[in-house]
């Protein structure tokens, strides 16, 4: 019932922020073509990559110690954002950096520059939504996580139908993370009557003793995920990066029922783990079924149907998605499975299994891009998509055979 409950309250929040990023993409893509929804698709590859080493595993963290010892949430919160105020602003520095050095555009360069201040407002946002996780209050997360996407519709339209180029819609895009970073803020404070005085860089290095694990974790997994990309687009150039990501954009938005379960049941499994382990167990063998079940019918599904997708609602001008889109519907039921397992040792302390798992991902999806993209593009790229989330699947199934407390759930 609280699992039911609390991802009622995350799918909704997700539907609604899904179909606003949905809007949004369709609307540039639509409105630009591939090349500029290639550019857009390549700086925000680089700024969410940010968000999540800014974040550094953090808040998965501090809900989870959180629902555990609930009097200490607001020390909790104090620490991770002071830690949160520095970590983003040296990845954005470093982003910034890095790819002055490695984009030739100087104009794409700027944008990045300008982009990149999100990562600074989006993580700090990111804590307040998450804050209230650990006290079972998920309403105020869906809220939050669907306002902050809502807001960026007005901008996109105001940057779309006045300006009508990439530089207002990256500005508008700076402007509602700013809104957004207010209205969590203000909320949650008054909601949990917090007062997040004393500010200290005490705590860094403690909070990064404890937190790296889980930091290497989420940085794995966002490079795992979105590194395709970038060597998209030094490799085969915007075009291609607009083509690939239409197709991978659509298996985003339907990874929303797997990610709202996990992020759901993370607190309920943290501690089941170690007062309810019989409740533990079932409530795992539930969820691995329903998500296996459903991860092959709706890849079936995007399978069967890419032909009328990709047309639909991206315009003839993506019709060489479809068969990139095909290949990546394989990719659905590795998303549902994988990210259940992720979820699932990190509620059990065994983040390190995790960082091994996803690090060999990753090498191999490299690797195969390196290999694949040349001669294959951006369906090169989603073939190494596939074959890395099977990659990871077979690690994630011999890590949890491995460990006898997990037996019990494989069979």
């Amino acid at each position: 019932m609280r699992l039911a409950r609390n991802s009622t309250y995350l799918f909704g929040a997700r539907v609604v922020n899904s179909l606003a990023i949905w809007i949004f993409i369709l609307t540039v893509s639509r409105w630009f073509g591939p090349e500029v929804f290639g550019q857009f698709s390549f700086l925000n590859t680089i700024v969410l990559t940010g968000i999540v080493a800014a974040n550094f595993g953090l808040d998965a963290m501090m809900v989870r110690e959180v629902s555990r010892d609930q009097n200490r949430g607001g020390e909790w919160l104090v620490e991770v954002l002071s830690f949160k105020v520095g970590s983003s602003v040296v990845v954005a520095i470093s982003a910034c950096a890095v790819f002055y050095f490695l984009l030739d555009d100087r104009a794409i360069f700027r944008l990045l520059a300008v982009y990149s201040l999100t990562i600074v407002m989006n993580s700090l946002a990111q804590s307040f939504w998450y804050y209230g996780d650990a006290f079972q209050k998920f309403q105020y997360h869906s809220f939050f996580w669907a306002f902050s996407n809502v807001i960026k519709i007005p901008a996109l339209c105001i940057a779309v139908f006045f300006r009508k180029d990439l530089a207002s819609v990256i500005e508008g895009l700076v402007v509602a993370e700013l809104i957004s970073l207010l209205v969590a803020s203000l909320w949650v404070r008054h909601a949990f009557s917090l007062r997040l005085v004393g500010f200290s860089y005490r705590y860094v290095l403690s909070l990064f003793e404890k937190g790296w694990l889980l930091a290497v974790v989420f940085i794995l997994s966002a490079v795992y995920s979105r590194f395709d990309v970038i060597m998209l687009n030094f490799m085969q150039g915007k075009n291609a990066v607009g083509l690939y990501s239409a197709a991978y954009k659509f298996i985003e938005f339907v990874s929303i029922i797997p990610g709202t379960i996990c992020v759901a049941a993370l607190p309920g499994l943290a501690v089941d783990y170690v007062d309810d382990y019989k409740g533990f167990r079932v409530s795992c063998r539930r969820t691995l079924r329903m998500l296996m079940v459903g991860g092959l019918l709706i890849g079936g599904g995007i399978f069967l149907m890419a032909d009328v997708i990709i047309p639909l609602f991206y315009g003839q001008e993506f019709l060489n998605s479809i068969e990139c889109l095909k290949i990546l519907g394989i990719v659905v039921f590795f998303l549902f499975v994988n990210g259940f397992c992720t979820c699932l040792l990190i509620a059990t302390n065994n983040e390190r299994c995790v960082v091994s798992a996803i690090l060999l991902a990753t090498i191999v999806n490299i690797g195969l891009n390196y290999l694949l993209i040349p001669p294959y593009s951006y369906l090169g790229a989603a073939f190494a998509t596939v074959i890395s989330e099977l990659f990871l699947l077979l690690n994630y199934f011999f890590i949890l055979l491995r460990k006898k407390e997990f037996k019990s759930i494989l069979w």
